[in-house]
């Protein structure tokens, strides 16, 4: 019997003392790069695909979408946690246009609901949305609201949690917009605003869209032969235990396996910068 640790939470939020579990689990399952099985919230590829699927292979329209609109920003959330949302405040008391959505909000809906054809020709009226996380510094932690409420729709992803260096990792390089970038919350909007009146720099970060006409050009470490999961982590995962099943019954000796300590792999490994939350790296970063 294989026992996988499978979370979608950072170790904020699925943490606290784990060491009952020593020598318990045979892998980890989850968005972080180091996990036994890699199960990323979203991928580059995947976004590709569904563009494709709904025929979204041009840019021409989507731009034309957002010429005909006055939306500068969206931001839909539920989770009323106090730093992000007084960062998004400062945004906004800064001159930032901002239409909210979310339990935070009244309950209010973009579209038809998360994800539904309306969500996404919504969004798709606005410049940005704001893809900020419940957690800072959480190792290769970014969720749905980057690459779905952002990339996806078509609204480049304001980026505020997360570290940018790890975002760069699995997304491409002109995508998003990090708030790390910018020393205070004037200079973001400042810049913001800036690409609102300036369609050739504003559609630079809308640029990897085309790659669904031209493949070749999707940037090396992106390229799905370069990334392992992307697209079918539960496959994977069920691949390994079919193959360790035939393994036995063929007598023959599977790889070792296990997790030997599920505290260390999970929260140990974050050195502190994850589960403190109101650490100030730079009063005007955070």
């Amino acid at each position: 019997q294989l026992y996988a640790w499978w979370t979608l939470e950072s170790p904020l939020h699925a943490g606290g003392d784990l060491r009952s579990f020593d020598e318990f689990f045979n892998l980890t399952f989850n968005y972080r790069l180091d996990a036994g099985v890699y199960a990323p919230y979203g991928s580059i590829n995947l976004i590709l695909r569904e563009l494709r699927k709904s025929g979204e292979t041009e840019l021409e329209p989507l731009l034309e979408r957002k010429r005909n609109s006055d939306k500068m920003a969206a931001w839909a959330v539920s989770n009323c946690y106090g730093k992000r949302m007084d960062f998004a405040k400062s945004l906004m008391d800064a001159g930032l246009q901002v239409d909210t959505f979310g339990g935070c909000f009244g309950g209010r809906q973009i579209g038809g609901g998360r994800y539904s054809d309306t969500f996404y020709s919504e969004l798709q009226k606005y410049k940005f949305y704001f893809s900020f996380e419940n957690s800072i510094n959480c190792k290769d932690y970014f969720t749905e609201k980057f690459w779905f409420n952002g990339l996806r729709s078509g609204a480049v992803p304001v980026v505020w949690g997360p570290r940018k260096s790890d975002i760069l990792k699995v997304a491409p390089t002109k995508s998003f917009i990090h708030s790390n970038d910018f020393d205070t919350p004037g200079e973001l909007v400042k810049y913001l605003k800036y690409l609102a009146t300036n369609e050739t720099a504003y559609a630079e970060y809308l640029h990897w869209r085309t790659w669904v006409n031209h493949p070749e050009k999707i940037e090396t470490r992106l390229r799905l032969e370069n990334r392992e999961n992307d697209l079918r982590s539960f496959c994977k995962l069920c691949s390994m235990v079919q193959s360790d099943g035939r393994d036995r019954k063929r007598g023959v000796k599977s790889p070792v396996r296990i997790v030997h300590s599920l505290n260390e792999a999970w929260i140990g490994t974050e050195k502190g910068e994850c589960h403190n939350l109101y650490r100030i790296v730079h009063p005007n970063k955070i």
